[in-house]
């Protein structure tokens, strides 16, 4: 190699290592932090930051410069030798004075550095140090009695010598202010002295403490949690555990129980304790008499009474033990209406409670009931009343009962109330007499109904029938001749089912498995006597029992109109109504069976359980069962009474003020009505004035313009007149031309003509056949008749409204929608007048008042006839006065189907026609069956025709809406007895012993008389027929007989018919003891007056009871309507007072060991007094017309007996 070559590669070579030392890299320095990021004095703060070299080299040196200072940070990672993606470094500073802080950072490597790099600002703020709570302190100490007045003091300080916002002391939960002991005193930093002197003292106890203060630079600050405690020697008695209940609820005259606990630590018994009822202090009890332990639990104390008023009363408890009084805080009692959860028949809003109501039997006349022991079993409760009751709100419940046979020689059976009707539910062991077997349906969820339960005296002579129900007949087929025995048929429907041969004294007896029930007794007829004669033979029965073959199934899901049965058990049943019932306005809701709800129609919710009474029979509407007491009913809870539910509106009170015994004395049953106005059903009139009066409604009045047709106002009342209100509805009927709408008391509207243009209509008024008014009148325009009624002149007693009037090619017809009619039969009422048991007061337009004028005895078992329709009915209990008042309804709906058959005698084939009306109205659209075979639907004129196609006696019914049903019977014979059959016709209807009784024998197509027909009476032949078909006989057995026409050629023909016994009827009166209060070994004269009511002599046995032991005894025979007075003598005992009993009265006889004259004087007149006003109404025939001269007749008697009386006391 040459020298120049090597000159320049050495020259290469020192330029390339110069090159390399310029080139070396600066490191880099990023992703600074600071944490925290900013703070305060308090904090620790740590600097971080990344370092990188692009030639991996080393950090010499990576340095903070923070404020001027500057520090070196340490690697993070010692082990990480590769700095070339970068390596972080860091420093923790500690804490920094309050300021701003400028800081960045500078790195040194491999001989080159960088600096000022990142730089940044920190901020430190300062810290405000809290306050402190110490040097806490109580006074007098941490413990004292509820006596002690406490304090506590509290030291506040604070670094910043800052004020505080509040110094509180936390007492028992509650913050009070606390108050600086040194006013003036500010030295927070050096410490400042609080106080807080509790103003209220502490009860026996524990209690804690703390105290609570900030400023405005601090948080809420709270010192440890103290305590301290109050005791006592001697500790207040305390009250607790206050009750009040009313039983059976919270209504007038509830028995209210106020009950309290009263407990005292040192086991102190009270020196008193009150409840403190309306300000007046009542005694309290201890429920136990033996408990005395009065610390602990402590000892229950109660009171009971009988609030009568309706309002709210207040009330509180006190006590003392002597060292302490004690009282609570007084409270309230809201006693509710007697009827505000049960009681009343109507529910009003508003009146009773719309959270629970209750109907049982004694409040709702529908429920099964029995007076005489006292037991029903029905009961209904509804919850949450509104409008819409909702599932499961309405629930019923019915027990079984036990009750007596009416006839007293058979033992008793088991009876339910079931959706308001009698069900059998079983017989106990010998119901009958001895080897019979206890039944019960009600174990198998069956119930029967109960059809026959008397103890009448019947006849039934040889070859007669008794008649049962469901289609039941006992035969009497033939009497031994000794008349010892009497053989007997049992038929069903025609169809004998049993035989029989039974004794005198024996009870026959059919069972029948019904369901699954084997052996059922379903009637029971008891045998008294048989008598076997040389004419005649009968036996006579006393005491008949039938219940239904066709019973009830029950269980558990079964549904009964709107109610479902939830249990059934052998003794209980309870329903529910299983889906939601709404009682809208006006509405008729189905109950279940019978029972239904009323709804008013009306924006106020008012409504009522009643039973479909549309079935024509008597129904019983009782009152409010009451037991040795008085009472006052209304409308709300007597159904007899008359009320109009729509508008709320009953008129009538009947109130027995007091009950003495068994008597409620003169002027103490006290009988009030007044008139009230009340709509016409048809809306397009306005109003009457209606009245109850001895429970049925009467007219009293017209205000002016009542049709809208100008008419004058008219006041019967204030003449003292009343009238009975026979129609007030709104149905429409349609009346066709020649034919008469039937209206009340023998009144017809006829429909003579109607005008061609059909705009007029000529009518006529009839009564009785007779015309009594004519008139032409337009469709819209109200036909009114007037009649003066005593001194009331121009009444409108029938009105009618002429909806609209139609004339067609074939017919014509007029639409009727309104009647009203009162009857023309007033009653007029005076000041004085009688009525039963009941005199008028005094009587005004305004109000009628009637009271009784002489004592009434509710002696057992009675019927009273108080007033009209109302009678007292009383139970037969020797223990207990029970009675309710009560009316009879015979349901004869004015709304009744009449079924017309032409012929009612038909033979196979023929057509026959059935015409169904109603008050005279063709009525379309019912329907027409025979038995369950359905024969058509009325057309316009209300017909249908039918072809018979087998023969029969066919029973005819026709059904419609809103109408009670009607009947008729039609006997359809076949072709080959056309000729052949008789029919029987007898006179009079109502056969007595001793009448003579004509059998008239026809054919039964045609009725031509017939003939040389042989007639017997119960087997033994009476008679012949001649030429008018004629027999007569006179029939002086009473008893069912059975009478057969008989005829070669012709069918037999047969008939049941009943002679009713002629008997004599003994009633008792005026019971006069003479004197009333007697020396011992003295005689007493007991009198009484006797009368036979009845329709034929007898004779009658007279008991005189004293003290229930019959001491004397007369038979009395009288003839109809003889009377006679009958005297007893009597020897008076020992001392004491004795009960006299006899024809059914009762009277008190004091035996004394001396007695004056005066005693003699006023007993003697009271005995008279009470005893002669019966006699002088009843057995003495008083009328209103007779009873002034009577009166004095009367009061001539009563003075002679007064100086009989008085002469007697001076002996």
């Amino acid at each position: 190699m040459n020298k120049g070559l090597k000159l320049l590669l050495m020259s290469l070579l020192i330029v390339g290592m110069g090159c390399g030392v310029a080139m070396a890299a600066d490191p880099i320095l990023s992703d600074s932090s600071v944490m925290p990021d900013g703070g305060d004095t308090t904090d620790n703060f740590v600097f971080r930051v990344n370092f990188s070299d692009a030639d991996n080299d080393p950090a010499v040196y990576v340095k903070l410069i923070l404020g001027g200072n500057e520090y070196t940070l340490s690697e993070d990672d010692s082990g990480d030798t590769n700095t070339s993606n970068g390596k972080f470094f860091s420093i923790d500073v500690g804490t920094l004075a309050e300021g701003d802080y400028n800081y960045n950072f500078s790195a040194f490597s491999n001989g080159t550095g960088i600096s000022d790099q990142l730089p940044d600002v920190l901020s430190v703020a300062g810290v405000n140090n809290p306050p402190e709570l110490t040097n806490e302190k109580i006074f007098p100490s941490d413990s004292g009695t509820p006596s002690t007045e406490f304090s506590f003091n509290i030291t506040y300080s604070d670094t910043e010598n800052e004020a505080p916002s509040y110094v509180k002391i936390e007492l028992d939960g509650t913050l009070h202010d606390m108050e600086r002991v040194n006013p003036t005193d500010t030295n927070y930093a050096g410490g400042v002295e609080y106080f807080y002197n509790a103003d209220t003292t502490f009860e026996e106890g524990s209690y804690d403490y703390e105290f609570v203060t900030e400023n405005g630079n601090s948080s809420e600050v709270r010192s440890n949690l103290f305590s301290f405690s109050s005791t006592v020697a001697d500790h207040e008695p305390k009250l607790t555990d206050i009750e009040v209940e009313g039983i059976p609820d919270n209504s007038v005259g509830s028995t209210f129980f106020f009950n309290v606990t009263y407990t005292d630590q040192e086991n102190t018994e009270p020196t008193y304790i009150y409840v403190n009822i309306d300000g007046e202090n009542k005694t309290m009890s201890k429920v136990d008499d033996s408990d005395d332990t009065y610390s602990g639990s402590g000892v229950d104390y109660s009171y009971n009474t009988t609030l009568s008023e309706t309002k709210e009363y207040t009330y509180y408890f006190l006590t003392s033990d002597g060292a302490f009084d004690v009282d609570t805080d007084e409270a309230t009692l809201e006693v509710q209406s007697k009827t505000f959860y049960s009681g009343d028949r109507i529910w009003e809003e508003g009146i009773q409670s719309d959270e629970e109501y209750t109907w049982n039997f004694l409040s709702y006349s529908g429920f099964y009931y029995d007076l005489d022991t006292g037991e029903g079993s029905e009961s209904m409760t509804i919850k949450d009343i509104d409008r819409k009751i909702n599932d499961g709100d309405l629930e019923y419940e019915t027990t079984v009962i036990p009750t007596g046979f009416e006839y007293n020689g058979w033992n008793e059976y088991e009876v339910i109330g079931f959706m308001a009707e009698k069900y059998f539910a079983g017989y106990p062991e010998n119901a009958f007499g001895d080897n019979n077997d206890a039944v019960s349906m009600m174990s198998r969820g069956q119930l029967s109904k109960v059809l026959i339960d008397n103890d009448d005296k019947e006849s039934i002579f040889s070859g007669a029938g008794l008649v049962l129900e469901d289609g039941y007949v006992l035969n009497v087929v033939e009497v031994d001749i000794n008349g010892d025995s009497v053989y007997g048929i049992l038929s069903k429907d025609g169809d004998e089912v049993d035989e029989f041969i039974l004794s005198s004294g024996d009870t026959y007896i059919y069972e029948k498995d019904l369901g699954s029930v084997d052996d059922v007794p379903i009637i029971a007829v008891n045998f008294d006597e048989i008598f076997s004669g040389v004419e005649t033979n009968a036996v006579f029965i006393e005491g008949i029992f039938q219940i239904s073959d066709e019973y009830v199934e029950i269980e558990s899901g079964d549904e009964f109109g709107a109610m479902e049965i939830d249990t059934v058990t052998s003794k209980r049943i309870e329903m529910s109504n299983e889906r939601d019932i709404s009682l809208g306005e006006g509405d008729i809701v189905d109950i279940m069976g019978k029972l239904k709800f009323i709804v008013a129609d009306d924006d106020t919710l008012r409504f009522a359980p009643f039973v479909d009474m549309t079935d024509p029979g008597t129904y019983e509407l009782r009152g409010t069962v009451v037991e040795d007491a008085g009472f006052n009913w209304t409308p709300l809870n007597f159904e007899g009474f008359y009320y109009n539910i729509d508008e709320g509106i009953g008129t009538e009170t009947l109130e027995v003020l007091t009950l003495d015994g068994n008597k409620i004395d003169e002027g103490d049953l006290v009988y009030t009505t007044t008139p009230e106005s009340v709509s016409f059903e048809y809306n397009g009139w306005e109003d009457y004035e209606v009245i109850g009066f001895m429970a049925e409604k009467y007219f009293a009045g017209y205000p002016e313009d009542a049709f809208n047709t100008n008419t004058d106002a008219v006041s019967l009342m204030s003449r003292g007149q009343l009238s009975q209100v026979l129609i007030d509805e709104d149905d429409k009927k349609s009346v066709f031309g020649g034919t008469s709408l039937i209206l009340e008391e023998g009144y017809a509207l006829d429909i003579i003509e109607v005008d061609i243009n059909g705009d007029k209509v000529f009518v006529e008024l009839t009564k009785d056949g007779d015309e009594v008014d004519s008139t032409v009148l337009s469709s819209g325009t109200p036909y009114v008749y007037e009649r003066d009624l005593g001194d009331v002149d121009d009444v409108p007693i029938i009105v009618i409204n002429f909806d609209e009037i139609f004339s067609g090619r074939e017919s014509t017809a007029v639409f009727i929608r309104g009647i009203f009619q009162i009857s023309e039969d007033y009653l007029e009422i005076e000041a004085g007048d009688d009525f039963d048991e009941m005199t008028v007061s005094s009587i005004t337009s305004n109000y009628i008042e009637m009271e009784n004028e002489d004592s009434i005895s509710l002696s057992e078992g009675d019927e009273i006839e108080v007033m009209g329709e109302i009678m007292f009915k009383v139970a037969d209990d020797d223990d207990v006065v029970r009675y309710y008042p009560f009316v009879e309804v015979t349901v004869e709906p004015d709304e009744a189907l009449d079924v017309e058959v032409d012929p009612e005698v038909t033979v196979e084939g023929d057509e026959v026609v059935i015409t169904v009306t109603s008050r005279g109205s063709l009525i379309s659209d019912a329907t027409v069956k025979a038995g369950s075979l359905t024969l058509g639907t009325t057309d316009d004129e209300g017909i249908v025709e039918y072809e018979f196609s087998s023969d029969g006696t066919y029973e005819i019914t026709a059904e419609k809406d809103g109408y009670a049903t009607g009947t008729a019977e039609v006997e359809v014979i076949s072709p080959d007895d056309l000729s052949r059959k008789m029919s029987i016709e007898v006179t009079p209807e109502v056969i007595y012993e001793g009448n003579l009784v004509t059998f008239t024998i026809v054919k039964a197509i045609g009725g031509d008389p017939m003939e040389d027909v042989r007639i017997s009476l119960d087997g033994k032949t009476i008679g012949q027929t001649g030429s008018d078909g004629v027999v007569t006989d006179v029939i002086t057995e009473p008893g069912m007989h059975k009478i057969v026409a008989e005829k070669s050629g012709f069918l037999d023909a047969e008939l049941n018919i009943e002679v009713i016994e002629m008997q004599a009827k003994f009633e008792f009166s005026e019971l006069v003891l003479d004197p009333i209060e007697v020396k011992s070994g003295k005689d007493v004269a007991i009198t009484l007056n006797a009368v036979n009511n009845g329709n034929a002599e007898g004779s009658y046995t007279v008991e005189l009871k004293v003290n229930d032991n019959v001491t004397d005894f007369q038979e009395i025979t009288l003839g109809v309507n003889e009377t006679t007075e009958v005297t007893f003598d009597y020897t008076a005992g020992e001392p004491g007072s004795y009960l006299v009993k006899v024809g059914g009265m009762t009277a008190t006889l004091e035996v004394v060991e001396g007695v004056s004259t005066i005693v003699y004087l006023l007993g003697g007149i009271a005995v008279a007094v009470l005893g002669g006003a019966a006699y002088l109404f009843t057995a003495g025939g008083w009328t209103i017309e007779t009873a002034g001269p009577k009166a004095s007749e009367a009061m001539a008697a009563l003075s002679e007996r007064i100086s009989n009386l008085l002469s007697r006391g001076k002996e």
